[in-house]
């Protein structure tokens, strides 16, 4: 970002208040309602760009959205509680610049939502059922189809059509029939049908759930933290080229997350790098996962590789890498912001100045998938990149143009994950997905319908596996050990 553009958002710092955010003892972002705080524009700069370039908005009214966005978390939790009988859920339509607040009654929160500081750009939309009764629908459903990693079946609730949907992973049907296992699937069909018939009292919909794409090398050390080169600038943090060679020679390119740590039964203390579990595949050698050269992380750990369930939670290769890299540094859940120019692909939604540069988000929180909402501004880092455009950098097939660094888009919508207009490109699996509003760990990419390659272009659609959906299962395979997993949460500085 150039000096001239960074002193015009500090002036606007006072100017705006929002909600400030405070951190749950579980990790989840929530709101204090009585305490109002101005966002940092510095903080959030290149949320801003993405709007300013998108939506042609100044950087004031850019400012003014995010605010608008940091509120809007407070003020969900608020309605699921005051008014839960009423309440169906919300979305930023950031065509528009305002929040829509979804409600069976519009007339039931009229006092809450005057009290907010940014009204005049609030309004109410009529629905027909509350975001409760969806949810106990989708529960409801969830329990007959047997929902999880191995299930054709999920149920999400889509807030902005005020529905329950049945998402098929018909892919999963398939890999099922293929290992002859035709009567569970007709099983889980018949279970399907039932439980979509059972539920009069909301709107269900069965829809065909589309399989994103999986997007899944000495660099020159640039003297500071690169997604392809961080060795001896620790800590380990999301957006680092992960490097895993496969069973044939060759080696591939995914990207770190966030780390984890677990504590007792177990796996007590001990600190976890996440990635895309489709990354593992083809690779049965025992060669431990590189950065830029440097063996780092074990092949495999916990995984699973069947969207929305596609994670790897990787081990270090031993205590004192595992030091280097994470427990002799403070801070230790970082997400890398590294910008550039230039290029075919010059990231014109996250410019900076003259220079390549990099700098860090500490997460100090999360968000559940219920929690993202469509029309966030959110923001990822990636390390795919090519040999032409990256010099020296193990290609991993992004495509003449397209350099590693940090994105920043809009949440399209959800479903079972997280849908976005953010680019990405095959290398970037398994990358942080992130809002700078409040500093909160969101998912971890998936791929795409496109198969793209290249400098980015208009259209882009990445789709993001939840964090909270990652957690949840890792903690069901190890109840038995009494385990318990989370994001490694730091506060700033």
């Amino acid at each position: 970002m150039s000096v001239g553009r960074a002193k015009g958002l500090g002036a606007l710092f006072a100017s705006l208040v929002v909600a400030a955010t405070v951190v749950s003892a579980t990790g989840g972002a929530t709101a204090a309602p009585s305490a109002r705080a101005s966002l940092n524009p510095a903080a959030v700069a290149e949320s801003v760009r993405y709007l300013v370039d998108n939506y042609g908005v100044s950087e004031r009214e850019a400012l003014r959205r995010l605010e608008l966005q940091h509120e809007a978390v407070r003020l969900d939790g608020v309605l699921r509680e005051e008014h839960a009988a009423e309440y169906g859920g919300m979305w930023l339509d950031q065509a528009s610049g305002e929040l829509v607040v979804a409600l069976t009654d519009p007339a039931a929160a009229d006092r809450l939502l005057e009290d907010l500081p940014d009204r005049a750009h609030v309004r109410t939309q009529a629905v027909r059922h509350s975001l409760a009764d969806l949810t106990a629908a989708k529960d409801r459903i969830a329990a007959k189809v047997g929902a999880g990693a191995e299930a054709v079946y999920l149920p999400a609730v889509s807030e902005r059509d005020n529905e329950v949907v049945l998402w098929e992973r018909s892919w999963v049907a398939r890999e099922k029939v293929a290992v002859a296992k035709d009567v569970e699937v007709a099983q889980e069909g018949d279970a399907a049908r039932r439980a979509v018939a059972d539920e009069s009292g909301v709107t269900v919909r069965t829809k065909v759930l589309p399989k994103p794409n999986p997007l899944a090398a000495t660099f020159p050390d640039q003297g500071a933290c690169h997604p392809l080169a961080c060795v001896n600038h620790g800590p380990m943090r999301g957006g680092l080229r992960l490097d895993m060679k496969r069973d044939d020679g060759s080696w591939g390119g995914c990207t770190s997350g966030f780390n984890l740590r677990s504590t007792g039964g177990g796996h007590p203390g001990k600190a976890w790098v996440l990635t895309a579990g489709h990354c593992m595949a083809t690779k049965t050698n025992n060669t431990p996962t590189q950065h830029n050269g440097v063996p780092v992380l074990q092949q495999h750990g916990i995984e699973k590789n069947s969207y929305p369930y596609d994670y790897a939670a990787l081990l270090y290769v031993d205590t004192p890498t595992r030091n280097t890299w994470l427990e002799n540094h403070t801070g230790r859940n970082r997400v890398l912001k590294y910008c550039f120019n230039g290029g075919m692909d010059s990231n014109v939604d996250t410019p900076c100045g003259v220079q390549e540069t990099s700098a860090d988000e500490y997460i100090t929180g999360t968000h559940t998938l219920a929690q993202v909402k469509a029309g966030w501004v959110v923001c990822a880092t990636g390390s795919a990149s090519n040999a032409v455009t990256s010099p020296g950098a193990i290609d991993s097939g992004a495509g003449t143009g397209y350099k590693p660094g940090t994105r920043c888009g809009r949440v399209l919508s959800t479903d079972v994950g997280i849908n976005t207009d953010l680019c990405a490109r095959p290398g970037d699996s398994g990358g942080p997905l992130f809002s700078q509003v409040d500093h909160t760990a969101l998912g971890i990419l998936e791929g795409n319908q496109q198969s793209r390659k290249g400098a980015c272009a208009s259209g882009e659609l990445n789709n993001y596996v939840p964090i909270d959906t990652i957690l949840t299962d890792i903690h069901t395979r190890y109840a038995s050990l009494r385990s318990t997993f989370s994001v490694i949460t730091t506060p700033t500085g």
